[in-house]
């Protein structure tokens, strides 16, 4: 796990070796063990060490081709690289390190771009090519590590994080507002988006050829899932194929030279991760969860888990302290960010690494099995639009309405969107269940900025069309539309730009390729029956994990943040929005957006995670402010 940069001149000059090692200093987080920089012709790369597998020199980067013709720098873990290795050695082929990055560099010496069909793993790399004059960009196939470049002013430069960008004259630095405008409906940017108008993120699955002479670019897309439902199979056989490929996955990603444990969140996935490892390791596995001390929180469900299988585990309570850790977020995280668990993620990794340096997690169980609850809400809304006259659905719709007007609470107001929402096609309705703005509330504290900018509903279904049209089933389209976009731009850099911050690895057992070639071909019954979500999964856990947890209801970690904002941080949310930098009101109505304020504070509803949102922003907004002036000096 590292940190990449490299910078490309078309001007023909050499790059300042000290512009490189100034990028991969600013991600000294992700590497703090070692650092090294490669300068030729017109091209530098940079790299920073977080040591995992092979701690010795050999294995330190840039690394290169014995004939000096091929330099590689390299973020992630190439889990199968032993397999790899050895297949290499029957070859012929000889190695100087034990770890994954040679045997990387040595599948592109031999495959060139065709080395992404034999890895299976999360990655972020890039190579040079000094004899075809070529920079080759690959991301991983569901986005675990990340890449952002620009290409300005007759420079291409890359990197792990935007923060290792901007240490160059050259890096963009307008606000994207159309961006911003997207993002109070979706909650999240989707690639290439980052908020900055000519930084752009490499999208999951997605190589790019940088050609060092002429400048010339190409990005192709090298992996997608094909939902291909198999009748052919029986419940049985479909429980033990997913059971023995997802052993081989978590063994898979134990191995390192360095401690490894695991987050326990409470729910299913995580606890299944951690049975599992249980099972492969013959002392205590070290666990960690975080919660509050609200109704809602999963700490006595992962304490139960723990017991369970006799780990060693390490539970920690999270107090309300937004005002100190937001602007220590914002700068993690880079990016306007809707999800407010963003804030347990951060704080858990920081816990976590005091004691180990690699965790694995259950994240992508919902999009690998069907775990999301708006999945059978899609369904049954698709069945409702059919089955019910329009005239009877508009009724129901005004009453909704009403019923919102006169209680004035959180259930009255969701009822209400919900109902709103049934009037258009199911991809732009799946946003009105993910806690932004809807198209009408968001326009009401914009300034009349917005009106140049689409509706964020359609932009998201159009963005969204490809995924969706790789599956049949509904339920599959949805699934597919998550796992591009939700999952390689909410959740995962949730974890890993979270994690990292630290110099924590973090493994996700569940987002295995070959676990999701696999699932992709269960028929959309066995992820959901009626409003059961991950049927078969949690039927072929019986007898692994306790009953309780599986009977357990969906809960996922929620921040207390309404009663939080309402309390005492009530004066907070007032001051930094109200008083937000002369930027933030670009994009917002300062009447408007009082007027909203006023009108959580007098209602029963949770808007909660739009003030999040809002708050964010402010705090993003003033620190780009902050950022330009120091440039400036």
């Amino acid at each position: 796990m590292c940190g990449i940069a490299g910078i490309v001149r078309f001007d023909g000059t050499t790059p300042d070796p000290h512009a490189v090692a100034a990028m991969t200093d600013a991600l000294m987080h992700r590497g703090p063990d070692g650092s090294g920089t490669w300068t030729n012709a017109n091209v530098a790369l940079g790299h920073r060490r977080l040591k995992i597998i092979d701690l010795s020199e050999a294995a330190s980067q840039p690394m290169l081709s014995p004939d000096g013709r091929f330099a590689l720098v390299f973020n992630g873990e190439i889990y199968n690289f032993r397999e790899l290795r050895v297949t290499l050695e029957a070859q012929g082929h000889r190695f100087r390190s034990s770890g994954d990055t040679e045997v990387l560099l040595k599948l592109y010496e031999i495959h060139g771009e065709g080395c992404l069909e034999f890895l299976r793993g999360m990655f972020a790399f890039a190579v040079v090519d000094c004899a075809k004059k070529t920079l080759f960009l690959a991301r991983d196939r569901v986005g675990k590590k990340p890449v952002k470049y620009f290409h300005e002013d007759g420079v291409f430069a890359f990197a792990s994080e935007e923060k290792a960008l901007r240490t160059l004259p050259q890096c963009p630095r307008e606000t994207d507002w159309e961006a911003l405008h997207h993002f109070l409906t979706v909650t999240y940017l989707p690639a290439p988006l980052t908020g900055t108008r000519g930084i752009h993120k490499l999208p999951a699955a997605h190589c790019m050829t940088i050609h060092l002479e002429s400048g010339r670019t190409e990005m192709r897309r090298y992996w997608s899932l094909r939902y291909a439902p198999d009748e052919r199979k029986s419940e049985e056989q479909w429980s033990q194929e997913i059971l023995s490929t997802l052993k081989k996955s978590v063994e898979l990603r134990m191995i390192a030279d360095v401690p490894v444990g695991a987050f326990l969140s409470g729910g299913v996935d995580s606890a299944t991760i951690v049975a599992l490892m249980s099972r492969l390791h013959p002392q205590p596995i070290k666990t960690f969860s975080i919660g509050s001390k609200n109704a809602m929180s999963e700490l006595p469900d992962a304490l139960r888990i723990a017991s369970a299988f006799g780990t060693d585990h390490h539970p920690i309570v999270l107090e309300p302290d937004i005002m100190r850790t937001l602007p220590a977020l914002v700068s993690t995280y880079e990016e306007p960010f809707g999800d407010p668990s963003v804030l347990p993620t951060y704080l858990l990794a920081k816990h976590t690494r005091r004691d180990v340096t690699v965790a694995l997690s259950g994240d992508g169980g919902d999009e690998c099995f069907g775990g999301y609850v708006r999945y059978p809400i899609l369904r049954f809304s698709e069945r409702w639009n059919r089955a019910v006259p329009a005239l009877a659905r508009s009724a129901v719709r005004g009453g909704a309405r009403l019923f919102h007007r006169l209680r004035n609470d959180t259930f009255s107001y969701r009822n209400a969107v919900f109902h709103d929402s049934l009037t258009q096609p199911w991809p732009e309705r799946v946003l009105s269940y993910m806690g932004g703005f809807t198209e009408e509330e968001k326009r009401r504290i914009e300034t009349p900025l917005s009106a140049r900018f689409p509706r964020s509903d359609e932009w998201f279904a159009s963005r969204t069309h490809d995924a969706r049209s790789r599956a049949d089933d509904l339920i599959h389209q949805a699934m597919n539309a998550d796992l591009e976009t939700y999952l390689p731009d909410d959740l995962l850099p949730k974890v890993d730009l979270g994690s990292m911050a630290w110099s924590l690895e973090v493994r996700s057992p569940l987002l295995d390729q070959e676990l999701l070639e696999l699932t992709a071909t269960m028929p959309a019954r066995y992820h959901v029956r009626g409003w059961a979500t991950k049927w078969l999964f949690k039927r072929l856990l019986r007898g692994i994990l306790p009953e309780e947890t599986l009977r357990k209801r969906k809960q996922g970690f929620r921040l207390p943040l309404d009663p939080w904002f309402r309390g005492e941080l009530s004066p907070y949310v007032r001051e930094r929005i109200l008083g937000a930098p002369r930027s933030f009101w670009t994009l917002f109505d300062r009447k408007n957006t009082a007027a909203f304020l006023r009108d959580y504070f007098d209602s029963r509803v949770d808007r909660s995670p739009q003030v999040w949102m809002l708050l964010w922003l402010v705090e993003w907004l003033e620190q780009r402010e902050r950022s330009v002036q120091n440039t400036d000096l």
